[in-house]
């Protein structure tokens, strides 16, 4: 099945779509911190 693109008028404006996204995603779990690594945070900081 195609879809009509009705919501995107060209692809500059897919494009622009595409990178809203991405962009919020990343603002989104920029700061996450996986289980395990959250108590040594502060070591692994003061390495870097």
């Amino acid at each position: 099945m195609v879809r009509r693109k009705e919501q995107f008028p060209n692809e500059g404006a897919l494009d622009r779509f595409i990178m809203t996204q991405v962009i919020e995603y990343n603002d989104k779990f920029e700061n996450r911190e996986h289980r395990g690594f959250k108590d040594c945070h502060d070591t692994l900081d003061s390495m870097f």
